[in-house]
C-alpha cells in the first residue's frame, strides 16, 4: 500500500501543479489531465502489482489500476462532437473516476487495518463528494477544470499525510 500511495500522491500532485500553473483551463486541457492521471495510475499499478510481494495486493493495487484503465480507455476513445459534449465527457469521466475509487476504497476499508481504515474512508468521502459535484453540478469548463485541480490537490496532500503519519510508519516499517 505504501508504494501505491507514493505513486498516486506523485501523480495527483504533478497533475494538480500542471493545472494550477497552466494558463489554459479549457475542457481539452481537463480531458488531457484525466488521460494523464488515469494512464499513469493504470500503468503504475501494473508495475507495482508485479513488484509487490505481499499477498493482499488485489484490492489496494489492482482495483484502482483497473478503474483507472477503464477511465483511460474512455477518455482516449470517446471523441465528442460539440463543446457541450466535451464538457459532459469531462465531468462524466471525473465523476466515474472519483466515484469508482470511492466505492473501492470504502470496500477496502472494511477489510483493512485500523491505521489504514480511517485514511481510506477519508479518501472515499473526498471521492464521493467529488463525484456528486461533477455528476450533479452545473459546471462550465473553467469551473470543471478548477474543481479537478482542487480534487487532485486534496488527494495528493491526503495521501502524503497518510504516508507521513506515525501509525503508517510503524505498520509499514
Amino acid at each position: 500500500m505504501k508504494l501505491a500511495n507514493i505513486l498516486r500522491s506523485i501523480i495527483f500532485a504533478s497533475a494538480a501543479a500542471f493545472l494550477i500553473f497552466n494558463q489554459d483551463h479549457s475542457v481539452a486541457t481537463g480531458i488531457a489531465v484525466v488521460q494523464y492521471v488515469s494512464v499513469a495510475i493504470a500503468f503504475g499499478s501494473a508495475v507495482i502489482y508485479k513488484l509487490d510481494t505481499s499477498e493482499n495486493k488485489l484490492g489496494p493495487i489492482a482495483t484502482p489500476g483497473a478503474i483507472a484503465f477503464l477511465i483511460a480507455l474512455m477518455s482516449i476513445f470517446i471523441s465528442p462532437a460539440t463543446p457541450q459534449m466535451s464538457l459532459s465527457v469531462l465531468t462524466g469521466l471525473i465523476a466515474a473516476f472519483a466515484g469508482g475509487n470511492a466505492i473501492a476504497e470504502f470496500v477496502l476499508s472494511l477489510r483493512s487495518s485500523k491505521a489504514d481504515q480511517l485514511e481510506l474512508r477519508i479518501s472515499a468521502a473526498i471521492g464521493v463528494l467529488t463525484a456528486l459535484v461533477f455528476a450533479l453540478g452545473q459546471l462550465d469548463g473553467l469551473n470543471a477544470v478548477g474543481f479537478l485541480s482542487a480534487y487532485l490537490s486534496v488527494l495528493a496532500v491526503q495521501r502524503a499525510i497518510w504516508l507521513a503519519s506515525p501509525k503508517s510508519k510503524e505498520q509499514n516499517g
